[in-house]
């Protein structure tokens, strides 16, 4: 039976590319503030969060993923990465996305498996630590993207988890 199983995930995994679109995300993000959630209550520290307000950093990121779906509702799955400079860190990462007007709500889920790009070395570990991350679009053209949301840092044993909220704009291209 488990044999089955993976002759089964086998032939779904090499059968995806026949029924997706290639889709790559590049775009910035600049954080704006961080906090965390603990039970039913939202923590924050006004004093860190204006490093985020004087200063601008913004963080490139990349998502390269095979997109299924149609014209208002997608989802896909693939890597997303961020980079800083000299280093680069990496994870699976899936999304599923909606239309609503001019508007996309985005959610991602990614995680568990993580990669590190530094100064010509690579690096892979893995952890209980998952991503989600919730954004809100604007689409100006058909690849071009305004908005923001946040990324969450979620440890499933931990009943707190962290968060970053972001603004960006990002190029959505999908290779057909």
């Amino acid at each position: 039976m488990k044999r089955c199983y993976a002759l089964l995930g086998v032939l779904l995994v090499f059968s995806m590319p026949l029924f997706a679109q290639v889709r790559l995300d590049m775009g910035i993000e600049i954080p704006r503030g961080v906090g965390a959630i603990s039970g039913n209550e939202v923590l924050s520290d006004p004093e860190v969060n204006q490093v985020f307000n004087e200063y601008i950093l913004p963080v490139p990121e990349l998502g390269l993923y095979y997109q299924f779906g149609g014209n208002t509702l997608r989802a896909g799955v693939g890597l997303r990465m961020y980079t800083f400079i000299l280093a680069s860190i990496f994870w699976p990462n899936a999304f599923i996305e909606a239309d609503v007007g001019p508007l996309t709500l985005q959610a991602q889920l990614g995680g568990g498996l993580f990669g590190l790009y530094a100064l010509g070395k690579t690096e892979f570990n893995s952890g209980k630590v998952l991503l989600p991350d919730l954004s809100l679009w604007y689409r100006w053209g058909k690849s071009f993207r305004l908005g923001g949301g946040a990324i969450g840092l979620l440890f499933p044993e931990s009943t707190t988890m962290g968060f970053l909220y972001y603004i960006g704009g990002k190029f959505s291209i999908l290779f057909k």
